[in-house]
């Protein structure tokens, strides 16, 4: 018997250690007079670790994506969804999320708040990792920032075209705006507002007949 508890106390005790080497990493997920962010940026987690993310104002999303479309949500990735908080909540009030870490490969973080829009977070930078590459390699997490900030980018650039087009018009419409032409006759000037289609298809009938 002895032999045998002496075993058990032995697996005990490592199980007891090895639960005692478990980190929790805490991450916060805010807005601030540094922008859009998770502080943390990134962090170094093993087997076992749980990261806790815990919520500031306004609202903010926890949701996995992939080093090649940092702000598209991952087939099978976890998402928080979306975690309102308001002004002036208290620090004991403020809501976390948690998950624990099952493996060392890198784990990629967005929040999706105002997808696909100028004002995407994620586009702005809101990005976090677990376990990104090192500084220097190809999935480091500066990469993996640049190319958030590079859709961010882009989404701004097609709003700022799709607001110019929709103010101004396309170029064809605008180059055929009415305009104002006379013709003067014996009975003096008399003034038609054509329509510069309607000119156009004038003209070249004329110029049909004259041919």
């Amino acid at each position: 018997m002895f032999p045998a508890f002496a075993l058990l106390s032995g697996i005990a005790l490592f199980c007891s250690g090895a639960a005692a080497t478990v980190t929790t990493h805490q991450v916060n997920v805010s807005n601030d007079a540094a922008g859009l962010l998770f502080n943390p940026s990134y962090i170094t987690a093993y087997v076992g670790d749980v990261v806790e993310f815990t919520f500031h104002p306004k609202n903010h999303s926890v949701t996995q994506s992939s080093f090649a479309a940092p702000c598209t949500p991952l087939q099978g990735g976890f998402d928080a969804g979306f975690v309102p908080v308001a002004n002036g909540t208290s620090d004991a009030s403020l809501p976390t999320r948690q998950f624990t870490v099952n493996d060392t490969n890198p784990i990629w973080i967005h929040c999706r708040q105002s997808a696909n829009t100028a004002a995407s977070h994620c586009g702005k930078g809101m990005v976090f990792a677990v376990n990104p590459g090192a500084d220097g390699s190809s999935n480091s997490f500066a990469n993996f920032k640049a190319e958030a900030l590079a859709i961010g980018a882009q989404l701004a650039a097609n709003a700022t075209t799709s607001t110019s087009t929709a103010a101004t018009g396309t170029g064809y419409r605008s180059s055929l705006a009415p305009t104002k032409v006379s013709r003067a006759t014996e009975n003096g000037a008399i003034s038609l507002n054509v329509d510069g289609a309607t000119l156009m298809a004038v003209f070249g009938m004329v110029v049909g007949l004259m041919m």
